[in-house]
């Protein structure tokens, strides 16, 4: 399994939706994989990208975009977000 295919029930529960649907699982997917693409740009390491921290920043970046619409209303990353980021990078790298 990817660590995309891994994270995606975690991240569902923590969007507030069942395993069971599978409506937003492309959307989802794609956010899940934006964020991992960016934490490795970073210089974390692959086998970093299935830490707890890693994960924790996923979930960050996917409530952050999820479900966002382009109507000029542009959302920005959480500062904790940036925080945490820097210090995977910082203690993860390769």
């Amino acid at each position: 399994m990817s660590a995309s295919e891994n994270l995606l029930p975690l991240v569902k529960k923590s969007l507030l939706i069942p395993e069971t649907e599978t409506f937003a699982d492309l959307e989802i997917t794609a956010l899940i994989d934006s964020a991992l693409a960016l934490v490795k740009s970073t210089g974390v390491s692959e086998t970093t990208l299935e830490s707890k921290e890693v994960a924790t920043l996923v979930i960050i970046y996917v409530k952050t975009f999820f479900g966002f619409q382009n109507d000029g209303s542009v959302k920005e990353l959480p500062e904790a977000f940036y925080f945490l980021l820097k210090q995977v990078s910082l203690t993860k790298g390769a």
